[in-house]
């Protein structure tokens, strides 16, 4: 029988009781099915610890169950893993979409063999930087040694950390420790044996043996191992590091540094300490260069410490004067590279603002960037007085007479030096009467002493360029300093030229706002030096010092060439210019 039900035909239909009928049992039918179909989608399974759901069916309309999904795969990205426990054995295998080429990043929930097997637990594979420093040395250790029992237990650090025997042989620390508590272990058996063996007695045999028991489990087990630990720089993560070595040689830690160094000679680890040093040279950059110097004073490594410092008289000026790390840097240290023959600087100005940057970051420790130029200028023309002729300036003197401020020849620059408030009126008017007499005399210097009065220029040529070159202007004398690659060689020519007024190298707006001098022949004496870092490796070259008559004539005005083989980009040269008598 067909009916057609309709709201109009309900309400006209009060009085026919098989109608009722027919209706109520249709209800409790529908009502029965929409019942199981809630309880079926609504059923939600907790997955571990991590707030994530799963439903039996896919239901389009779930949109936490999407929402969480999606989560997930945005945040597990990594790719090492590690197992975690999950209270859904019968939680289905979360399988990648079919149109996607990669694998999902989602835990795995794998379902058991078979329904009759009911297991407690299923794996789930989570990225491994989430662990603790323990559970990173835990999954490594068990997972070399198998399923050998722990030989021996190290309480250091507030940790508790399973060692095997026989991976102690490269730490000398750890071996003669197992090696003197398993004689302690031996020795106290042995002396309860005896006290067991004169004590024993027909009536308190069985009391002793009980004891007897009781002493046997105390002096069974694993050793436990304690190791102090004084020294501050030594973190858990920096031992959970050195331990992991033990097992894998080819771990490698987030970053080579004083921690890991500390805990290699805790440990007595030589092989780990020398490679620490090794990877440290091969690893000196502006952000590692002060802490791998300390590191080195630390534990006495001449080879690293000079490392450090070689790669600071290059790079100060071009490298670590740009990062916030420049205020890292100790004062001896800059003192020392600040008085090297071998410090590479564009010019004198450039390290007088190396030296500015340094001090406003001393100023101002909690500074976590570098300031604009403009900010450091503001600051320090603040100041009510002089800052040198200051109580807190005054410890900054020998930093500031280590520069070469009378090779600052720009108005400019000499115009920001009065305006900065760091110098005395009286320093300042002694550069700026030197410049006079010097431009009155045609250039000439007192120069006593080459190597401390000779004002630099530097220049850097990289691997793509096959030629470098630099204008200089020093008194009203202008000479083009070059860098040339010879063929297609490792092979560099370095020399200068001497311009004349009407060289195309000569802009016509130095010409008019700088003051040129025709004077015929000048005595110049230079000194070139070749620098270059390559694959942790420093290399210099240095012509010494040469005198020569630079004229305005095309024969007179070149110097000799000097030629370096063996070079590898970057080079770094530095011209050094003095015009004596």
């Amino acid at each position: 029988m067909y009916i057609h039900w309709s709201p109009l035909s309900c309400s006209n239909m009060h009085s026919r009781p098989h109608t009722r009928l027919i209706t109520s049992h249709i209800s409790q039918q529908n009502s029965k099915r929409g019942v199981a179909a809630r309880s079926l989608l609504c059923q939600r399974t907790q997955t571990g610890h991590t707030n994530r759901w799963q439903l039996t069916g896919t239901v389009g309309s779930d949109l936490l169950g999407q929402a969480q999904v999606r989560r997930a795969e945005e945040f597990a990205l990594q790719l090492s893993d590690r197992k975690i426990k999950s209270a859904d054995p019968m939680a289905l295998r979360w399988r990648e979409d079919t149109t996607g080429s990669t694998q999902s990043p989602l835990p795995r929930l794998v379902r058991p063999l078979s329904a009759g097997q009911h297991s407690s637990v299923c794996e789930v594979t989570w990225p491994s930087k989430l662990d603790t420093p323990e559970k990173q040395y835990h999954n490594l250790s068990h997972r070399v040694a198998g399923k050998a029992k722990p030989d021996a237990v190290l309480e250091c650090l507030g940790g508790k950390w399973e060692l095997h025997c026989p991976f102690l042989n490269n730490s000398d620390t750890l071996f003669e420790l197992y090696t003197n508590c398993k004689k302690e272990r031996v020795a106290q058996l042995q002396e309860r044996g005896v006290s067991a063996q004169s004590r024993r007695a027909g009536s308190s045999l069985c009391r002793y043996g009980r004891g007897l028991v009781s002493s046997k489990c105390n002096l069974s087990g694993p050793l436990t191992l304690r190791l102090p630990v004084k020294d501050s720089s030594i973190t858990r993560e920096a031992l959970s590091f050195v331990l992991r070595t033990l097992y894998d040689p080819e771990e490698r830690p987030d970053e080579w540094g004083e921690g890991v160094i500390s805990a290699a000679v805790l440990l007595g680890m030589s092989d780990l300490f020398q490679k620490c040093l090794t990877e440290m040279m091969t690893n000196i950059s502006s952000s590692t260069v002060c802490r791998f110097h300390e590191v080195s004073c630390k534990f006495k490594d001449t080879a690293l410490q000079r490392a450090c410092e070689q790669w600071l008289e290059l790079f100060l000026v071009t490298d670590l004067s740009c990062h916030v790390n420049l205020k890292d840097l100790p004062f001896d240290l800059l003192l020392k590279t600040l008085h090297s023959p071998r410090l590479f600087t564009l010019g004198e100005y450039d390290l007088l603002r190396a030296v500015l940057y340094w001090l406003y970051l001393q100023l101002n420790p909690l500074r976590t960037t570098l300031p604009a130029h403009s900010t450091i200028i503001n600051f320090f023309s603040r100041e009510t007085g002089v800052f040198l002729e200051q109580t807190h300036g005054q410890k900054y003197i020998t930093i500031f007479q280590a520069l070469r401020l009378h090779g600052i020849t720009e108005w400019q620059h000499l115009q920001e030096l009065h305006n900065i408030r760091v110098f005395p009126e009286a320093c300042l008017f002694h550069i700026l009467s030197n410049h006079y007499h010097n431009l009155y005399k045609g250039g000439d210097m007192t120069v006593t002493d080459f190597s401390k009065q000779a004002v630099r220029f530097g220049m850097m040529v990289d691997g793509e360029q096959e030629w470098c070159t630099k204008t200089i202007n020093l008194y009203g004398f202008y000479f083009l300093l070059k860098a040339v690659n010879v063929g297609e060689s490792d092979t560099y020519s370095f020399s200068i030229e001497r311009l004349r007024h009407w060289d195309p190298a000569l802009s016509q707006s130095s010409i008019v706002t700088r003051p040129f001098c025709m004077r015929a022949d000048r005595s110049v004496c230079y000194h070139i030096t070749v620098q270059s870092y390559f694959n942790s490796e420093f290399q210099e070259h240095s012509s010494g010092a040469v005198n020569q008559e630079f004229g305005l004539w095309k024969r007179c005005c070149r110097s000799k060439p000097f030629h370096v083989e063996g070079l590898s980009p970057p080079i770094l040269v530095t011209f050094a210019l003095a015009f004596p008598f």
